[in-house]
């Protein structure tokens, strides 16, 4: 740095400052500048490294100030690209159709022959069909009530007339609009039911049972008929006494076999015909297929007593849906305690 220069500079301000405090102003001094002004000899002094031909131009200074910069706009964000739509899950084919009622074998019912063999329902001439008609109503209203549909019919003791009341209470139920009824032989120490419709070559429910013949092959239904008997009733019937008929009830098979038949024919109520109750352990061993009991008790044949051991025999656990007594050989019935 120049200090001589300096000096000089210095020896101005100091009388500059003297002649303020005199009350005199002396006339300002232009001087030429060598190229270095004062600040930058100040700079010199502390290193600072300002180059002359660093300065730049006022007006070019300007046009660089960040408010006149011409500042990009920012570049729009991407759209995020639509996500995929998932794919629709292909609709589950449809299972096939369950064999219907029309796959069931018909078969014409002679009224003459029911007549015979005491099928009173079938006709609306002789007025104890309506007895059986108010055991209908109350039967079902009692099973829908409870959700149940699965009916074992039995007695105390033979002779009561429990087949008689189970085939026409079937043909009752079988009036009922929209109402699927089964009807099954089960008493096979003795079956009678084919008998009672007039029925030839049933077949054999043990074989049924055990899985050998279809559904198809063994159910019958009515034809239309003049009695009004209605078509949705099914008839499993038999002709062969089964003497290890309390262990066929108890299979598994047999269960298996059921159960594909409610699934198939899809009814509304199932009326299972079992032996008397005091002489097998038939309907005991069948329990779990269905959901209550009809006891059905001979007029001047059953005895009281007879009523109370079935009781105690089924238990608590075994509901008693109605006690139902047939007198007069079947030609009449009344209903008590249902």
């Amino acid at each position: 740095m120049n200090l001589s220069r300096h000096d000089a500079y210095m020896r101005r301000r100091e009388a500059r400052r003297a002649a303020e405090e005199a009350g005199e102003m002396p006339e300002p001094v232009y001087e030429e500048s060598c190229g270095e002004s004062a600040i930058e000899e100040i700079a010199d002094e502390f290193a600072l490294p300002l180059d002359p031909g660093m300065r730049a131009d006022p007006e070019e200074a300007l046009a660089v100030t960040p408010e006149s910069q011409d500042v990009p706009e920012p570049e729009p964000e991407p759209e995020p690209e639509p996500e995929p739509e998932p794919e629709p899950e292909p609709e589950p084919e449809p299972e096939p159709e369950p064999a219907s009622w029309e796959t069931l074998r018909r078969v014409t019912l002679d009224r003459r022959h029911l007549m015979r063999n005491r099928l009173i329902s079938a006709t609306r001439e002789n007025p104890a069909h309506v007895a059986f008609d108010v055991l209908r109503t109350r039967l079902v209203a009692t099973l829908r009530e409870k959700g149940w549909r699965r009916v074992a019919i039995t007695s105390p003791t033979p002779d009561c007339g429990k087949s008689f009341v189970a085939s026409n209470l079937a043909i009752s139920l079988s009036r009922q609009s929209a109402l699927r009824t089964i009807l099954m032989d089960l008493d096979m120490r003795r079956p009678s039911l084919a008998q009672n419709f007039g029925i030839a070559d049933p077949g054999s429910m043990e074989r049924f049972l055990i899985g050998d013949v279809p559904m198809e092959d063994h159910f019958v239904r009515p034809q239309g008929n003049d009695m009004h008997i209605g078509t949705d009733l099914a008839l499993g019937l038999n002709d062969q006494a089964e003497s290890y008929a309390a262990e066929l009830l108890q299979a598994p098979k047999t269960a298996e076999v059921l159960a594909e038949l409610y699934a198939r024919l899809n009814p509304d109520v199932v009326i299972f015909d079992m032996p008397p109750a005091l002489f097998y352990d038939d309907v005991l061993g069948f329990r779990p297929q269905f959901d209550g009991v009809l006891l059905i008790i001979g007029g001047g044949h059953s005895k009281a007593k007879d009523v109370r051991d079935v009781e105690a025999r089924f238990g608590a656990e075994t509901p008693l849906l109605g006690v139902v007594m047939n007198r007069a050989e079947g030609e009449n019935i009344t209903n008590y305690g249902y």
